[in-house]
C-alpha cells in the first residue's frame, strides 16, 4: 500500500468570531497533507519549503502568502531536521464561501470579494507590498476584541482583492458543493489514487467506486479537474516524488518506484516534461536556499518581487 489518503481537518471558529484565526510551529498536527471545507489564507513565518496543492507544487519562503480553496489537498513540507523544533512558523486564517455569500446579500460592499472567491478556487499567490500589508493585519488577530477582528479580516481581504502581482498556483478545478455526490465521488478517487500511489492505478477501479461506467467515468473526471484521468495520475505521482526528493535522502531510483514507475528513463522523462526540470536538479536547486527566519523589520526588503 502506499501513502496515506489527504485527512480532513475539522475547524472551529475562534470564539466570539465568523472565521478562524491560529499560529502554529512545526513539528504539528497541521503540518500533513490534508484538506478542510474553509477558504484558507496562509502566510509563512519561517523556513522555506514547497506547497504541495492539489496536484501540483510550488515554492515558499519566510513572507510568502497564499490563499487555498476548499477541500483542496494541501502540505506545506520542509526538510527533515530530527529534534529541530521551530515554535511559529505559520499564521492561518480559515472561513467559510457561504458566510461570505451571505454576508453580501446584506452587505453589499462585500460583493466585492466574489471574484477573489472564485479565482481562490484554484489558488492564489501573492507578492508585491501585499505580504508586507496582510502580516501586519494577521499579526494582530489574536490581541484585539471582535468588532477589530472583523475590520480587520475585512481589510486583509480587501488587500487580497487588490493586489496585481499575483499567481495562479493550478489549473485543477475541484468540487467544493458539499451538497452533492459528486464530492463524495471525486473524494474516492482521490483516495484510492493516494492508496496507491505505489502501484499501476486502473481507471476500471477508479470507475468501479463512483458507480459509473468507464466512459461515463473518464467524461465525468475531466469535467472534475480539466485533464484526463491517466494524465492527472501521472500528475500526482510526479509531484508525489517532488515531495520525496526534497524531505528524504532516497536514491531516485528508490522514489521512481515508491510512487509506482517500473522504470527509471520513463520517470525521468515525465517528471521534467512536467516540473521542467530533472529530478537531480529538481533536489538540487530546492536545497539552495533554506530559510530560517525572517525578521519582521526586514520584512519589506525580503518580499520584494
Amino acid at each position: 500500500m502506499g501513502e496515506a489518503a489527504p485527512a480532513l481537518e475539522l475547524a472551529e471558529n475562534s470564539p466570539g468570531s465568523s472565521f478562524r484565526f491560529l499560529r502554529h510551529g512545526v513539528p504539528h498536527d497541521y503540518v500533513s497533507w490534508h484538506f478542510h471545507p474553509e477558504f484558507e489564507i496562509h502566510q509563512i513565518i519561517s523556513t522555506s519549503g514547497k506547497l504541495f496543492i492539489g496536484d501540483a507544487v510550488h515554492s515558499f519562503r519566510p513572507g510568502s502568502l497564499f490563499l487555498i480553496g476548499p477541500y483542496t489537498p494541501h502540505n506545506f513540507a520542509g526538510p527533515v531536521r530530527p529534534n529541530v523544533m521551530i515554535p511559529e512558523r505559520d499564521l492561518v486564517v480559515q472561513f467559510r464561501k457561504e458566510w461570505i455569500e451571505a454576508s453580501a446579500q446584506l452587505i453589499t460592499e462585500f460583493r466585492a470579494f466574489r471574484p477573489l472567491i472564485e479565482e481562490g478556487i484554484f489558488g492564489v499567490e501573492y507578492g508585491g507590498s501585499t505580504p508586507q500589508i496582510v502580516y501586519r493585519l494577521l499579526n494582530r488577530l489574536d490581541s484585539i476584541d471582535a468588532t477589530e477582528r472583523l475590520i480587520c479580516f475585512i481589510r486583509i481581504m480587501d488587500e487580497l482583492q487588490r493586489c496585481e502581482h499575483k499567481n495562479i498556483l493550478g489549473t485543477t478545478k475541484y468540487f467544493i458543493d458539499t451538497r452533492t455526490a459528486s464530492l463524495r465521488k471525486f473524494n474516492k478517487v482521490v483516495d484510492y489514487i493516494q492508496a496507491h500511489i505505489d502501484e499501476e492505478i486502473s481507471m476500471e477501479t477508479a470507475a468501479a467506486l463512483t458507480g459509473m461506467s468507464y466512459k461515463m467515468f473518464s467524461r465525468w473526471f475531466i469535467e472534475c479537474t480539466g485533464i484526463g484521468f491517466r494524465k492527472y495520475v501521472i500528475k500526482t505521482k510526479i509531484n508525489k516524488s517532488c515531495e520525496y526528493l526534497f524531505s528524504t535522502p532516497l536514491s531516485i531510483q528508490e522514489i521512481c518506484f515508491r510512487v509506482g514507475f517500473n522504470n527509471v528513463s520513463n520517470y525521468n522523462r515525465l517528471f521534467r516534461q512536467i516540473i521542467g526540470a530533472t529530478p537531480s536538479e529538481f533536489r538540487h536547486k530546492s536545497h539552495e536556499t533554506q530559510g530560517t527566519t525572517f525578521l519582521r523589520e526586514d520584512f519589506a526588503d525580503d518580499m520584494e518581487t
